[in-house]
């Protein structure tokens, strides 16, 4: 489709940016500074209430491979509704828990809720409402989270303090809720075919779609995600090495991003820097970086972008490395890293569509993006015991930028092999067309 004012693309990506800038920033970006004061007022432990971020991890790989299956089989809009009254309600219910055994449950409500709402229903729409400017869409919505967290964590931290931590979750599950519902309820639909569009395209003959379509001919070996009814069936799809490289490559891309964020803080303190302020630079950098990323996945292409951010994120590991020599490199290693570990925003969707295209692409990513968090959730652990051999950081930065290596060249391999696996399957059906 050419570019025209009644698009009906653009209010997807508007509803959209509502529940990366509300819901998703609110349930990540603000749970952590609840524990605090929660063990303070009802007698919990750090270790007993910490569990509660396990569950929500636990709650968020359900959510999404509950999510993939889900978007195949019901309306779209009524799986987000669902998820949106889960959402806020399970956020909205642990103001009146009193035992640990009721944050657990209602913190894996919440963010298996989140699931239904957020990565693997956002993803599919905007893939197959776009197919010139995808990267730049998917990048501009999940850069959301980012922004949402630049008001919403400094506005709990003052709710907390000036209300108390119960009516702070009941103030923020009421914002999940006002801003969730709505879009959820009127905005949304699965594909353009369902108010008798197609998917955007820049205009016939422009400079821009000739570019898109040069950078289409130039990624032909790895597939190209032009069709939304295109693809790698899922059944074929477990069995091609494609797959297994991909679920590979996602869970170090999960490890590396993850693993070394929650150790930063405590590596600047231990060398008596100012780390508050070097994570605001990091923040702003993630922000900037995830939107950045889609925009140069149009332009580049997604190896290429791939490799810019190993080549930032290793920079950035070298930095942290000598720290302790000299402070400003930490400013220079917040930089990196923000520009780097965006692409798990950006990554996975893309990563999933360019290798098996768009024809079960709800439920191959629901399960690669399962695969990611359990990656997410390794990586801390995963640093910390490195920490603890070794009485030392330096190993984990040597060993995390091995990790983006691998994830590169994983990457890589997965698309060529990807790329196969879409020939092949085409001509499958075009087969069973021709009989």
């Amino acid at each position: 489709m050419k570019t025209i004012k009644n698009f009906y693309g653009m209010k997807i990506v508007i509803g959209s940016l509502f529940l990366t800038v509300f819901s998703m920033a609110i349930i990540n970006n603000t749970a952590s500074f609840y524990m605090e004061p929660i063990c303070k007022t009802l007698g919990f432990t750090v270790a007993e209430f910490s569990a509660v971020y396990s569950m929500a991890a636990l709650g968020a790989a359900v959510g999404a491979m509950l999510a993939g299956t889900l978007v195949q089989k019901l309306p779209i809009r009524l799986m987000m509704i669902i998820g949106a009254l889960g959402t806020g309600l399970g956020f909205g219910g642990m103001s009146m828990a009193t035992q640990i055994w009721q944050f657990y449950i209602l913190m894996f409500v919440t963010d298996c809720s989140m699931a239904l709402i957020t990565n693997i229903p956002i993803a599919t729409m905007l893939s197959n409402w776009y197919i010139d400017n995808r990267g730049k869409m998917i990048g501009l919505v999940f850069a959301g989270t980012g922004l949402g967290s630049l008001v919403f964590s400094p506005l709990t931290e003052f709710l907390i303090g000036s209300t108390g931590w119960q009516t702070s979750f009941q103030i923020m599950a009421g914002i999940i809720l006002i801003t969730a519902l709505p879009v959820c309820i009127f905005v949304f639909y699965k594909t353009p075919a369902d108010v008798g569009q197609k998917p955007f395209t820049f205009p016939e003959g422009s400079p821009e779609a000739e570019k898109a379509a040069a950078a289409r001919e130039e990624g032909k070996d790895s597939g190209s995600a032009d069709d939304i009814e295109s693809g790698v069936p899922r059944k074929v799809a477990f069995t091609t090495p494609a797959f297994w490289l991909l679920a590979g490559c996602l869970l170090l891309m999960g490890i590396m991003c993850s693993g070394v964020m929650v150790h930063i803080p405590t590596y600047l303190y231990q060398n008596d820097m100012n780390a508050g302020f070097v994570m605001a630079v990091l923040s702003v950098g993630i922000l900037v970086g995830t939107f950045g990323s889609g925009v140069l996945m149009d332009k580049l292409g997604l190896v290429k972008v791939l490799m810019l951010c190993v080549i930032a994120y290793s920079a950035g590991m070298v930095c942290l490395y000598f720290v302790p020599y000299t402070a400003v490199l930490s400013y220079v290693m917040a930089v990196c890293l923000g520009l780097s570990v965006c692409i798990a925003k950006v990554g996975p969707p893309m990563l999933t569509s360019t290798i098996f295209g768009m024809k079960d692409y709800s439920f191959l990513y629901g399960l690669n993006y399962t695969i990611f968090l359990v990656g997410s959730v390794t990586g801390p652990v995963l640093c910390g015991i490195l920490y603890q051999i070794n009485e030392s950081y330096s190993m984990v930065w040597i060993i995390n930028i091995i990790f983006a290596v691998g994830m590169f060249f994983m990457s890589v391999v997965a698309t060529k092999a990807g790329g196969a696996a879409r020939r092949k399957a085409e001509r499958i059906e075009e087969q069973k067309i021709a009989n």
